[in-house]
């Protein structure tokens, strides 16, 4: 990995990693009425980060495994927390 790409994905998670802090922080504020349910066999760790927030593409990586999702709601909210934990 070049050092350009490595700053490109570090600081690509950094958003998302502070992005998901503070929407934990005031997740309550936000919680919809349907709330998802966690999958069964869900475990381990899994990193996320925001690929694209104008197309709302996420990458999800588990056990070495990347999958690309969209999501404009959840993008634009993780986007809109970090805006307001900057200020």
């Amino acid at each position: 990995m070049t050092d350009a790409t490595r700053r490109r994905f570090l600081s690509a998670a950094g958003l998302s990693t502070a992005a998901v802090a503070a929407a934990t922080v005031g997740g309550e504020a936000v919680a919809s009425a349907q709330e998802p349910v966690l999958p069964g066999d869900a475990e381990g760790p899994m990193v996320a980060y925001v690929r694209d927030v104008r197309k709302g593409e996420l990458a999800l990586m588990i056990e070495g495994r990347e999958v690309i999702v969209r999501d404009k709601n959840l993008v634009t909210r993780l986007a809109a927390a970090f805006a307001r934990a900057g200020r």
